[in-house]
């Protein structure tokens, strides 16, 4: 019986490391295909490592993938994926949803400053909305989204004219952001009138 559960945990770690296997989890099939590409790696990489790179691509290619194809559909039932980039690297760009009332900055994500209607804005259910609308300018959700900012603003700010919804993009934090599309409602009618930068 020790032998027999032996080999089952060989062959879990074997199938786990063929999976998952670092570096190759990443490659294409259609990587180094070309002599052109093989050519730019040794070129690159020096005659030894290139061809160390196409070598390992052919193996992927033609050995690793085949079997990965026929087992991979075992991961799902046992919840077992595997995969060697754990952690990202972060998001490409930080990007932030700004509420402005006549001008007066009263709302920007993720600061403290800043920080109206920050209770029902972070809420969990709420929050991906936001985040969506921050980042694509025809998220689906966001005509909704800036009906219910721009009916909260009116209501504690009644005196308003102006409400601006703005979404902003930095490439580090602490950065100066870019606007890269707004909402804005202009009193009496607060029609949503949505434009791009550069306005």
């Amino acid at each position: 019986m020790n032998h027999l559960r032996a080999f089952l945990v060989l062959v879990a770690h074997l199938l786990l490391l063929l999976l998952g296997t670092p570096g190759l989890d990443l490659m294409k099939p259609e990587d180094f295909d070309e002599p052109a590409e093989q050519e730019a790696a040794r070129a690159r990489h020096g005659p030894l490592l290139g061809a160390l790179l196409v070598e390992i691509a052919w193996v992927d290619e033609h050995l690793r993938l085949p079997v990965y194809e026929r087992v991979a559909p075992i991961q799902r039932p046992f919840r077992a994926r595997q995969s060697w980039h754990l952690y990202r690297d972060g998001p490409d760009r930080v990007r932030r949803l700004e509420i402005r009332v006549d001008g007066r900055l009263v709302h920007r994500s993720a600061d403290p400053a800043h920080a109206w209607g920050a209770a029902w804005l972070r809420n969990r259910r709420i929050r991906p909305v936001m985040q969506a609308v921050a980042r694509r300018p025809g998220s689906p959700n966001r005509r909704g989204m800036v009906r219910a900012i721009i009916h909260a603003a009116r209501r504690d700010f009644p005196e308003a004219g102006e409400i601006t919804v703005t979404a902003t993009r930095a490439p580090f934090p602490g950065t100066e952001a870019a606007p890269t599309h707004r909402y804005v409602a202009v009193a009496p009618d607060w029609a949503v009138v949505e434009e791009r930068a550069p306005w």
